[in-house]
C-alpha cells in the first residue's frame, strides 16, 4: 500500500506541475497530440457503419473509433480491455484467462449479442455463442483502429450484430516497414515480447511478419490465495499487401497461435452421492490452440464502382475440462458497390459460410451429436438515397440469412441523416436483429448441479444453496430443446454529432431496445436415473421478453495543444419479465442486472516537452444487481501511464492498472462455475525499439 500511495502521489504531482506549466514550454514530441486534432478525429474515416470509406460525421449509427495513439497511450495490453474506453460497452474480468464483454446489455462469458471481426474475419463462435477473448491476439502496435458501432449492425453484418458490431482493423503491410522490438513484464503482466519485420517486395508489394509470446499471472480469492488461472500464449503470422495494378489489390494474411490456460472448475459429483459436499475442485492446465488464412481481392473499376471477393479458413482446438472442442470455419463473401442515378449509393453482397464443430462429451456437458455442420447463405442490399444533396440522406436496407439450425431471417433497418451545419449532425435509426438459434441450444444435456441433503456442515457452503425438498441428493439438468428459436430486437436509436469549437466535440446518442423470445429455462418432467436420483431438468425455451433504455455520452476535447482530455458516460436500464410456464428467475435476474446502470470513462493525455507523454484514466461503474444470483458492487480504479522518448524509435514506458488499491470481485460466470476470483493492481514496464 505504501508503494501504491507513492506511485499516486508522483503523478498526482506531475499531474499539477503539468497543468500550471506555462504554455510555451510544452511541446508536442514528435507529433503525438498534434496528429490527432478534434478536426481529423471528426474526419477521421470509418468502414464498419455502411462496408465503405466514410468520415465517421456522416455515419447513420453510434459508432466510436479507438485509434493506434489511444491503444498505445491507454497502455492496455489486451483487445478485451481496450474497448473499457468506448462508452455503451461493459468489459469484465472473469479470470485473468477469461472476460465478459457485451454492449447495451446481456453481459457474461457467453456474451451472445455481439458480433466481433478482425480484418473481415469474424470471431464469434455460434457454438460457444460468444468469444474467446483470450484467444483474441495480434501485436497491439499493428492495429490501426477498432470500430465499434453500438447497436444492431446485423442489416450489413447478419445475425449476432444485436447489440453491437466490433470491426478490428490492423495496419496495411506499407504502414509497418521497418523492425520493431517490444518487451517487458512486472506484476500481472509477468512477461511478454514482440518482435515485428516489415519489408517491401518489389515495387508493388509489402510484407509483415511478426512474434509475440506473452505470460500471465493469475489472479487471487476473497482470501488471497491463488486461484490457478495463470496463461501464456505464443503467436505468429503475416500480411502481403500487393498493388497488382492501378485497379487490382492483393490481400494475404494468416495467424498461428497455441497457449495454456490455468482453469479451476467445480465439478458436481455424477451420479449424485450423500456427501455433504457434492463437488470437486478440480485444477486443470487447458491447451488452446488455432489459426487462420485469409485472401481478398479488391477491383475498382471507376471511383464509384469497385467490388471485392474475401475467402478465409479459421481453425481452433480447445481441450478444456468442461468441453473439449474443435471448430472449423470457411467463409466466402463478395461485395459489390456502385452509384446509381447520381444521387443513390448502393453496396450489395452475398456470402456462404461452412461451420464444423466436434465436441467431446464429459461427465457434465454431452451431446447427441458430437460432430455438428451448419451451412449459412447470406446475401445483403445497402442503399443510401440522397433526399437533399449534402443535407438530408435516407440509408435503407437489410440482410437475408437461412442457416441449417435457425432456418430464415430477414434483418431489415432504415435510417435518417441531417447534416445541420457542416460541425452538426443528426440521425435516427429504426432496424431487426437477430440472435441465431444454434445446434448447441437445441441439442445440449448439461449436468448443472446436484444438490446434497442440508447438513449443519453444508448450510452455507455457495454451491450447494438449493433447497432440498426430497430428503435425498437430487440432480439439476439443463436440457436442449429442438425447437428452440433465434432471439429478436427491435431497435429504435437517435444520435446527435457536433463540433462546437475548433478543440471540442462531442457525440450523444439515445436508445430504446424491444427484446423477444429470449432464451430461459422452463420446468419439464421430472424422473429418476438409472441409479434412482431424482432428476429435476429445466429445458431451454423463448420464454423472455423485454426492453431495454440507455443514453450514451462522448466529448472530445483539446484545452492546448500538449492536453487531450477523453471522457465519456453511459446509461443503461433493463426490465425483463418471464413468459411461458418459466421461473427462471436467475436468468431474468441476469439479463437485467448483469451491467451496471451507470459507467463512465475519463482520460487525460500530455505532453511533458518533447520526449515524456503522461496519461491517466479513471473510469468507474456502479454495481451489478445480479450475476448469477449475486450481486457485485461498483467501483472506480484509475490506471497512469508514463512514457520516455531519449531518441527517435526508442520508448520507455509505465504502466499502473487498477490503482486504488482495494480488490475487486470478479465477474460471476453464468451456466459454468469457476473459482470467484478479485482483481488487484497491476503493473509493468515496457521497452519498445523502432528501426
Amino acid at each position: 500500500m505504501a508503494v501504491l500511495k507513492t506511485v499516486v502521489s508522483a503523478f498526482a504531482f506531475t499531474l499539477f506541475a503539468t497543468l500550471v506549466m506555462p504554455q510555451t514550454a510544452l511541446c508536442a514530441p514528435d507529433g503525438e497530440l498534434d496528429n490527432l486534432t478534434i478536426e481529423s478525429l471528426m474526419e477521421m474515416t470509418v468502414t464498419s457503419v455502411s462496408k465503405k470509406s466514410q468520415p465517421i460525421t456522416t455515419a447513420a449509427a453510434a459508432v466510436f473509433v479507438i485509434s493506434q495513439d489511444d491503444i498505445r497511450r491507454s497502455g492496455v495490453t489486451t483487445i478485451a480491455d481496450a474497448l473499457r474506453m468506448v462508452p455503451g460497452v461493459q468489459v469484465y474480468r472473469i479470470d485473468a484467462n477469461k472476460w465478459a464483454v457485451t454492449a447495451r446489455g446481456f453481459n457474461g462469458r457467453f456474451a451472445n449479442k455481439l458480433l466481433v471481426l478482425m480484418d473481415g474475419r469474424s470471431l464469434y463462435t455460434p457454438y460457444f455463442m460468444g468469444v474467446y477473448w483470450e484467444a483474441q491476439d495480434t501485436v497491439l502496435e499493428d492495429i490501426d483502429r477498432i470500430e465499434v458501432i453500438r447497436g444492431p449492425g446485423a442489416a450489413l453484418w447478419g445475425s449476432n450484430a444485436v447489440n453491437g458490431v466490433i470491426n478490428i482493423i490492423t495496419k496495411s503491410a506499407d504502414k509497418t516497414r521497418g523492425a520493431l522490438i517490444a518487451a517487458g513484464g512486472g506484476m500481472g503482466e509477468k512477461a511478454f515480447a514482440t518482435a515485428r519485420y516489415g519489408a517491401a517486395i518489389g515495387d508493388t508489394s509489402n510484407i509483415r511478419l511478426y512474434v509475440k509470446h506473452q505470460t500471465r499471472d493469475g489472479f487471487v480469492d476473497a482470501s488471497g490465495d491463488d486461484t490457478n488461472d495463470s496463461w501464456y500464449t505464443t503467436q505468429g503470422g503475416f500480411r502481403l499487401d500487393s498493388q497488382l495494378n492501378s485497379s487490382d489489390s492483393l490481400t494475404v494474411q494468416g495467424d498461428y497461435y497455441d497457449g495454456v490456460i490455468n482453469e479451476s472448475f467445480v465439478r458436481f459429483n455424477y451420479p449424485a452421492s450423500s456427501e455433504p459436499f457434492p463437488y470437486r475442485i478440480l485444477q486443470s492446465r487447458a491447451g488452446m490452440n488455432g489459426g487462420n488464412i485469409l485472401t481478398r481481392w479488391q477491383h475498382s473499376v471507376s471511383a464509384s464502382d469497385n467490388f471485392s471477393l474475401q475467402l478465409y479458413y479459421d481453425h481452433s482446438e480447445r481441450n478444456m475440462l468442461v468441453s473439449p472442442q474443435k471448430f472449423n470455419t470457411v467463409d466466402l463473401d463478395f461485395q459489390h458497390k456502385f452509384a446509381f442515378g447520381g444521387r443513390q449509393d448502393v453496396i450489395w453482397g452475398v456470402g456462404y459460410r461452412f461451420n464444423q464443430y466436434e465436441l467431446v462429451n464429459t461427465p457434465t456437458l454431452t451431446f447427441n451429436d458430437q460432430r455438428v455442420v451448419d451451412n449459412l447463405f447470406s446475401g445483403f442490399i445497402h442503399d443510401e438515397i440522397s433526399l437533399i444533396p449534402s443535407a438530408l440522406s435516407l440509408i435503407i436496407g437489410s440482410r437475408f440469412e437461412h442457416n441449417d439450425h435457425s432456418g430464415f431471417d430477414i434483418q431489415p433497418n432504415g435510417r435518417l441523416l441531417w447534416a445541420i451545419t457542416p460541425h452538426n449532425s443528426a440521425w435516427a435509426s429504426v432496424s431487426r436483429a437477430v440472435r441465431s438459434a444454434t445446434k448447441g441450444e437445441q441439442d445440449i444435456l448439461y449436468r448443472y448441479r446436484t444438490v446434497p441433503v442440508k447438513t449443519d456442515q453444508n448450510r452455507s457452503d455457495p454451491f450447494t444453496k438449493d433447497p432440498n425438498p426430497f430428503g435425498v441428493p437430487y440432480r439439476l439438468e439443463i436440457v436442449g430443446n429442438k425447437d428452440f428459436k433465434s432471439e429478436e430486437l427491435l431497435a429504435y436509436e437517435l444520435g446527435f454529432r457536433s463540433e462546437p469549437a475548433t478543440r471540442f466535440s462531442v457525440d450523444v446518442t439515445a436508445y430504446y431496445n424491444l427484446y423477444k423470445r429470449l432464451r430461459v429455462v422452463s420446468p419439464s418432467t421430472p424422473y429418476r436415473d438409472s441409479q434412482g436420483t431424482p432428476v429435476l431438468p429445466y429445458m431451454l425455451s423463448n420464454d423472455m421478453h423485454g426492453h431495454a433504455v440507455g443514453a450514451e455520452l462522448a466529448f472530445d476535447w483539446s484545452p492546448f495543444d500538449w492536453w487531450r482530455l477523453q471522457a465519456s458516460y453511459s446509461y443503461q436500464n433493463l426490465v425483463m419479465a418471464l413468459d411461458g410456464s418459466s421461473s427462471d428467475t436467475t436468468n431474468r435476474g441476469n439479463a437485467a442486472g448483469n451491467v451496471p446502470q451507470h459507467q463512465f470513462s475519463v482520460r487525460s493525455g500530455f505532453d511533458v516537452g518533447r520526449q515524456v507523454t503522461l496519461d491517466l484514466w479513471l473510469r468507474g461503474a456502479d454495481r451489478l444487481a445480479s450475476t448469477n444470483g449475486i450481486s457485485l458492487p461498483g467501483y472506480v480504479t484509475s490506471d497512469i501511464r508514463g512514457a520516455w522518448k531519449p531518441f527517435k524509435g526508442l520508448e520507455l514506458s509505465m504502466v499502473g492498472q487498477n490503482l486504488f488499491g482495494k480488490r475487486q470481485p470478479g465477474f460471476i460466470p453464468e451456466y459454468v462455475f469457476t473459482l470467484p476470483t478479485e482483481t488487484g493492481p497491476t503493473f509493468y514496464g515496457k521497452v519498445a525499439w523502432k528501426f
